[in-house]
């Protein structure tokens, strides 16, 4: 079956408590479970192994909580427009704590998400906070390159990656640190190496680093191939 057309839900959630650890993948394999127990028509891949077409778009780092994440779905009912709220409580009913829906809607036929920024909130302990992080700011910003080494997925290999382009803006409230940061299908900066940036590791923050925002930029179909 053509499922192009199929309607494709925009789900909104948050992740927070313990379910902030699992990965990306245990994460995906969360909604896809949820997603039989409510009895939901998802579209399937075709071929041998065919799998639920679900999607998180932008990965989230082990331990990081989010406010507004998003997850894809396409529904295996190309004829029909769904109740988008009903499907919707159906699905928050069968996710466990720590994973919260918060909003759905439909993706038009003919848009597609693409690259946006994160915004990220990293709360400090007060002991950790002072004019030398402001400093520290404004010597990242204004520098052209942050080149920094990261491992690949054998622990053997590195390579360095520029990151001074992900990054929009940061700023520092009181003992808040407000980072946006942009994101492409070429990468983005980590968590982690944003704390590295920072001069901050685990000990220094009160509480998660969270990604309070996504704002996503979306593309038309006659954009696209433009």
């Amino acid at each position: 079956m053509d499922t192009t057309r199929n309607p494709v839900l925009i789900l909104k959630f948050k992740v927070s408590g313990n379910l902030r650890f699992l990965s990306h993948a245990e994460t995906l394999r969360l909604f896809h479970r949820a997603c039989a127990r409510a009895c939901l028509d998802v579209a399937y891949s075709s071929g041998f192994n065919p799998r639920p077409k679900i999607s998180l778009p932008l990965p989230r780092s082990v331990g990081l909580a989010c406010e507004d994440e998003t997850c894809l779905l396409q529904l295996n009912r190309p004829a029909d427009v769904p109740d988008v709220k009903y499907l919707c409580h159906k699905l928050a009913d069968q996710m466990p704590d720590g994973i919260d829906l918060i909003d759905a809607e439909l993706l038009q036929p003919d848009i597609s998400l693409c690259s946006g920024t994160a915004i990220y909130e990293l709360t400090l302990k007060g002991a950790h906070f002072g004019g030398k992080l402001q400093e520290r700011v404004c010597k990242l910003l204004a520098s052209d390159s942050l080149k920094l080494t990261r491992r690949r997925d054998t622990a053997a290999q590195t390579t360095t990656v520029d990151v001074r382009r992900f990054l929009e803006s940061i700023e520092v409230h009181n003992l808040t640190v407000v980072v946006r940061a942009g994101f492409s299908p070429q990468g983005s900066v980590r968590v982690d190496e944003i704390l590295t940036l920072l001069g901050l590791d685990a000990d220094c923050l009160d509480g998660p680093v969270t990604r309070t925002r996504v704002l996503w930029d979306s593309l038309s179909g006659a954009q696209r191939h433009n």
